[in-house]
């Protein structure tokens, strides 16, 4: 494929954070997480809604844990979103010139005056977002992003054939 090229905008930045945002707080660990606040705000609610005899005061801080536990949930986004923003600024400021090709046995990209030349067997797998392509590294939680725009549906085929 002939290397194909486009100017990062401050709006797809925005985009592929988010895309990668979705991507992080999807993974099973993440799942876990939003489980385990699930059952930690029913079994609060539950606890704040058992009778308690005349002249008794519930448990200590009950009435705040749903408020604690909603809040926690909105900083885990908060930090998902705020950490993948932050990757994609480092990895392609606004108005660098991105570009990707996919040869034979590898993946060239290049940011701005960055070059990577990855075998396709460093990647263990990958996921297709609306704006972002996110190649996952092998043995690591670290993913590699390429703008969706730049990889037509032939080259996210002929990536995954490649990756699995």
């Amino acid at each position: 494929m002939p290397p194909r090229s486009l100017t990062v905008d401050e709006s797809l930045l925005r985009r592929m954070a988010r895309d990668a945002a979705i991507y992080s707080l999807t993974r099973p660990a993440a799942l876990v997480m939003w489980v385990a606040l699930a059952g930690a705000l029913v079994f609060s609610v539950l606890n704040l809604s058992i009778p308690v005899a005349p002249g008794e005061e519930g448990p200590f801080g009950a009435g705040w844990m749903p408020v604690i536990i909603v809040a926690l949930a909105g900083f885990a986004i908060f930090m998902s979103v705020s950490g993948a923003r932050t990757a994609v600024r480092i990895a392609m400021p606004v108005e660098t010139v991105v570009w990707v090709s996919l040869e034979d046995d590898r993946l060239q990209m290049g940011s701005g005056r960055r070059r990577s030349d990855i075998a396709y067997t460093t990647f263990q797998r990958m996921h297709v977002g609306k704006d972002a392509v996110l190649l996952k590294l092998r043995d690591s939680s670290v993913a590699t992003a390429i703008p969706r725009a730049l990889l037509m549906d032939d080259d996210i085929a002929t990536l995954r054939s490649k990756i699995s």
